[in-house]
């Protein structure tokens, strides 16, 4: 049982590591299979929770660690003496061989100076400022990592919706990666959200370039500037829109803030803040809402939809509410 729990975190450490520190292609192909792997049971999901464990406390002890070590050998696959492995191994890392999870790792880009996990619950939302200067607000139901590198910034944006406002350093791009594709931008400030298969980016300041993935294969980039907006469904990029600066990430504010938006667009940013989520039926997914509901009144929401659309609201025999059309 033991080495199968190690089999698992073993195998999580290495999606996390090819997420964080492979090519952006590997890097989508790698977040992709990390949700869907984390998704099978809730093994996977603790086995996740404590390969992530490790690899931040693995960015966070580097510096000692790299005294344990020689200088770089001229062939990368060499295998690290003893007393370096069993350093490397009490992490959970096998040293053998080459690629992220060698040794080197410890010595060069791929280790980050700084590394961090944040998650956010029902309601909840959490503001962080990391050493480079930038801000993250997370809304709820958010998930998603930091790693600061020598000359990269890193995001893995698991689930939810973040606002960044990046500090500028034009020799450290900062690279936010969701499942459905990468946010690339030097300095600027922006929304980014990743719920449900679908992915929106809005730009408050600045200008960001969208990379768009399906089924792990990178689509042309769509650049965004301040004031437009662009929503991926299945990898594939909808019409840049224009939108107001003002409302980007307006949840910091309590509100919830939808312009001619899609209502299965809308109703998972509204069900992060509610302890049962809604249902919504097919018959109404197409239809567009545009409006400002206070994110901690789910009530007023749900009396106002049937005015403002053609749905009904019922509730269901296990408490929650489902939305159809009439």
């Amino acid at each position: 049982m033991q080495a199968d729990v190690a089999g698992l975190v073993e195998h999580a450490l290495t999606l996390i590591a090819s997420a964080d520190v492979g090519t952006e292609q590997a890097a989508q192909r790698a977040l992709q299979k990390l949700a869907r792997w984390r998704a099978e049971s809730a093994r996977h999901e603790a086995a996740y929770q404590e390969a992530d464990r490790r690899w931040r406390l693995l960015g966070n002890m580097a510096p000692a660690l790299r005294e344990q070590f020689s200088e770089p050998q001229s062939q990368p696959t060499a295998k690290p003496a003893s007393r370096q492995r069993r350093a490397l191994l009490s992490l959970g890392i096998a040293a053998a061989g080459a690629g992220v999870l060698g040794w080197r790792f410890y010595l060069d880009d791929s280790q980050p100076r700084f590394a961090r996990h944040y998650r956010t619950g029902t309601g909840q939302l959490l503001d962080v400022t990391v050493p480079d200067g930038s801000r993250i607000d997370l809304s709820a139901q958010t998930e998603l990592s930091v790693a600061l590198y020598r000359s990269r910034r890193t995001v893995r944006l698991l689930r939810g919706e973040a606002r960044f406002d990046v500090a500028h350093d034009v020799d450290k791009p900062f690279v936010v990666t969701t499942p459905s594709g990468t946010v690339e931008v030097l300095g600027t400030a922006f929304s980014v959200a990743e719920r449900s298969g679908l992915m929106s980016v809005s730009v408050e300041r600045g200008h960001v370039r969208v990379r768009p993935v399906s089924a792990g294969e990178p689509l042309p980039a769509v650049d965004l500037r301040a004031g437009e907006a662009l929503t991926l469904r299945d990898g594939t990029a909808g019409p840049v829109r224009q939108i107001d600066v003002l409302d980007v990430a307006a949840w910091r504010s309590g509100w919830l803030v939808f312009d001619n938006t899609r209502l299965d667009e809308a109703l998972p940013a509204i069900n992060a803040f509610l302890s049962k989520p809604m249902a919504l039926d097919a018959s109404a997914a197409a239809l567009r809402l545009t409006g400002r509901f206070r994110a901690n009144d789910p009530a007023s929401f749900l009396a106002a939809l049937p005015s403002v659309l053609p749905v009904a609201v019922t509730a269901q025999a296990d408490g929650g509410m489902r939305i159809s059309a009439r």
